[in-house]
Order: C-alpha cells, then structure tokens, then sequence
C-alpha cells in the first residue's frame, strides 16, 4: 500500500467517488490508499486462479470476482482484493462485497506484509468468510487461512489442495501456467 491522503474523506464520498475513478482505493478509517499497478506474473497468476474457481464457483451458485470488486470488511474498511468468491445473493450495491466465502490476494513486493498481517486479520474477521489465499507472485508457494469452527489454521499448502468455498480441489501448478516460476 502506498501513504495515505492528505485529508480525510466520508465513505459516502468514498463510495460516491470510487466508481468512476481510474485509481482504486483500499479506504482504511477516512484514508484512501492507491492500489498500484501489478506486474505481469501477477496478472497471469491472478487470471488462473479466476479460470480454476469459475466452474465451480458457477455449479455452487457462486460468483468469482477479479480485482475491480472491493469489499467492505467493516463500516469504515473497504479493500480490493485479487480475486473475491460469493454465494450470497443481496448486497450493499453492484461495486460491494459485503459476505464473500473466499478472498485471494497474489502476493507482490509492495503488498506482501500488508496482504499476510494487516489483510489477513481483517478479512478473517469476515464471518462469510471460510478461506484467505496467499499466492505468491515471484516464487511457486501458496498459503491459506480456513476456518475451522469458530477457529483459523494457517497452513502452507502443497502441490494439490482443497478449497471449502467453492468446493474444489486445485494444483498449485495451474496457478503459475504460462509465467517462469
């Protein structure tokens, strides 16, 4: 994430402002913070995991969302995450997930620390929320948060893995077709 604002903004004006800006916002109490741009491996990666969740995301009724779909993780936290799944129907509005089941972040340099501390304490306080994936961008691993009961287990995950939301088993090397890791 890069420095905040200068000045403190409503989320009403942050909602308001946010569909027809070019730059996306993360809006942390009052603050706006610029998304930059990713690199190529992490659009790669990115799209992957969208093609990988989609079958089965539609065949559970579900939605898989890719980078442009923030979601509000507290009335005055909105993030954009890389890849967001969904199986609940109504929301707060058409650019708002309020109640998804995954979120996936592709781990880069500038977002590393706040993808693996910050986010993931935030997102995991979603109570839709079963699963945060960590993709890393620059070398062959991932890692994942599910929720177990009322509890979180970390794990780092091997070459084939299940996800609970949707339901669907994955190989690790799907993520990275077509880059150089």
């Amino acid at each position: 994430m890069t420095g905040p604002a200068f000045k403190r903004v409503s989320v009403e004006d942050y909602l308001r402002s946010e569909r027809d800006n070019p730059t996306r916002h993360d809006y942390i109490d009052g603050f706006l913070y610029a998304q930059a741009g990713a690199s190529r491996a992490h659009n790669v990666i990115t799209s992957n995991i969208h093609v990988l969740l989609h079958p089965a995301a539609r065949k559970s009724g579900c939605q898989v969302y890719q980078s442009d779909m923030k979601v509000r993780v507290s009335p005055t936290r909105y993030h954009y995450p890389d890849l967001v799944v969904s199986c609940a129907g109504g929301q707060d509005d058409d650019y708002t997930e309020a109640e998804p089941c995954l979120i996936v972040e592709v781990l880069s340099e500038s977002t590393r620390m706040a993808d693996q501390n910050y986010k993931a304490e935030r997102y995991r306080e979603l109570p839709s929320l079963q699963a945060y994936l960590l993709v890393d961008s620059r070398s062959r691993s991932a890692a994942i948060w599910r929720r177990e009961g009322q509890e979180w287990v970390f794990e780092v995950l091997g070459e084939t893995f299940d996800l609970p939301c949707p339901a669907v088993t994955l190989n690790l090397a799907d993520f990275y077709d077509g880059t150089q890791l």
